[in-house]
């Protein structure tokens, strides 16, 4: 702050922006001139025409002075700044704050102040993504060994063998191949696993009256 030492400068002039009152130096540098193009000042830019050290040393105006000691004085940040607003910086739709929310958590009270910021991010980004990769290849995983295509229903995953091939096919025995192979051929009309049903079997005569 400026302390009791502080005494604010006789206003000259109605402009609400500087504390003399006295207008901001206009631009120097227009639209349209000739000067090479790295000389021409950016219109948003508060420094203004005085960012050029060569304006400086020709002289400025008090009004240029006053105005170059507020912008040299904004340059001093305060020791919390630059502050992150989550607001600003992350605008994340309410389903994203949700599932985002535990690892957020754990990250600002964990893994940031015990790992650092590099290595806490690294890990913020690294572990969510492997958990959920791990989490769908378990869910195809399941899917494909438990939910399995048969014939009593639709759902599920086919899975067909591949016909192996032999080169001796001629020594082997007929019983030792129809046993150990799979002929998916002689599965033509209806699925495979009917033959390993444990329902709807012939159970032969019964004694039931219908």
């Amino acid at each position: 702050g400026m302390g009791n030492q502080y005494s604010a400068p006789e206003r000259v002039g109605n402009s609400p922006y500087t504390r003399s009152g006295l207008a901001p130096p206009p631009i120097a540098k227009k639209s349209g001139s000739d000067k090479p193009s790295h000389r021409i000042n950016d219109p948003m830019s508060l420094e203004l025409h005085m960012a050029d050290e060569r304006v400086r040393a020709a002289g400025l105006s008090p009004a240029e002075r006053e105005w170059r000691a507020k912008w040299v004085a904004d340059q001093h940040l305060h020791p919390d700044e630059p502050i992150m607003v989550d607001a600003v910086h992350r605008q994340l739709n309410p389903i994203r704050v949700i599932y985002r929310g535990p690892f957020d958590w754990l990250y600002k009270h964990l893994l940031r102040p015990t790992f650092g910021t590099y290595y806490g991010t690294a890990i913020r980004v690294t572990v969510p993504k492997a958990i959920m990769a791990f989490v769908v290849f378990q869910t195809m995983y399941y899917y494909w060994k438990y939910e399995a295509k048969d014939w009593a229903h639709l759902r599920g995953i086919e899975t067909m063998p591949q016909k192996e091939v032999l080169i001796r096919r001629h020594e082997m025995e007929p019983a030792l191949l129809e046993s150990g192979l799979a002929n998916p051929a002689k599965h033509g009309y209806f699925s495979h696993t009917f033959d390993k049903r444990t329902a709807i079997l012939d159970v032969g005569e019964t004694k039931r009256p219908w």
